[in-house]
């Protein structure tokens, strides 16, 4: 590996390339340094990158920034409104019926909705310690078939639907008011989409 840095300050493997790729436009426009006076798609970060580079480079040096650091969120495929934009709307929901949680409501969207404790589970059930934080369960929305799937994943404890052990790996068909185990929280699923009505 040799590394070398080119007047732009950036980085490269110059075993790899003779030239800069971020600066040199036979490598196309994806990552080209442009220079601070011309026009540009990406977001205006006000001056600083808050990367410990000064914004204000000078002399027509140009800078690269990122195309969009807002979005980290992947979204479901949901239907559009009617001036053509995606919207993510509720589908149905989890209640809880027995627990510390009892009678707090959770929307399920479209597409898979992941169950757990910590902060990246779409259904995120806060009170129940004996909810694992990660991969607990996953409840699903078929906006094509119009029809709700429960998969128990690698939780510690033992999920039960209607009474009844779902290992993980395995899933069931949910219908209205299916109630299941999880941790020492029982939930009740309540439909808003299915046979009588669809956002599609």
């Amino acid at each position: 590996m040799n590394m070398q840095r080119c007047e732009n300050g950036h980085f490269f493997d110059k075993s790899k390339t003779a030239v800069c790729p971020y600066c040199n436009p036979a490598y196309g426009e994806v990552n080209r340094t442009v220079p601070l006076d011309q026009a540009t798609m990406a977001p205006d970060f006000g001056g600083s990158l808050g990367n410990g580079f000064d914004g204000d480079t000078g002399g027509g040096i140009g800078q690269t920034i990122a195309i969009d650091t807002t979005s980290e969120v992947t979204i479901a495929i949901t239907p559009k409104n009617e001036s053509g934009r995606s919207f993510d709307p509720v589908v149905g929901w989890l209640v809880c019926v027995d627990g510390l949680d009892k009678g707090t409501d959770y929307r399920i969207r479209s597409g898979n909705n992941t169950i757990g404790r910590g902060g990246s589970a779409q259904i995120r059930i806060t009170g129940d310690n004996a909810i694992s934080k990660e991969n607990m369960a996953v409840v699903t929305y078929d906006a094509i078939s119009r029809l709700f799937y429960f998969l128990a994943r690698e939780g510690r404890n033992v999920i039960r639907v209607n009474n009844g052990a779902l290992l993980p790996g395995q899933s069931c068909e949910l219908h209205a008011y299916d109630r299941f185990l999880l941790g020492s929280s029982t939930m009740m699923f309540v439909p808003f989409c299915g046979g009588e009505f669809s956002w599609e």
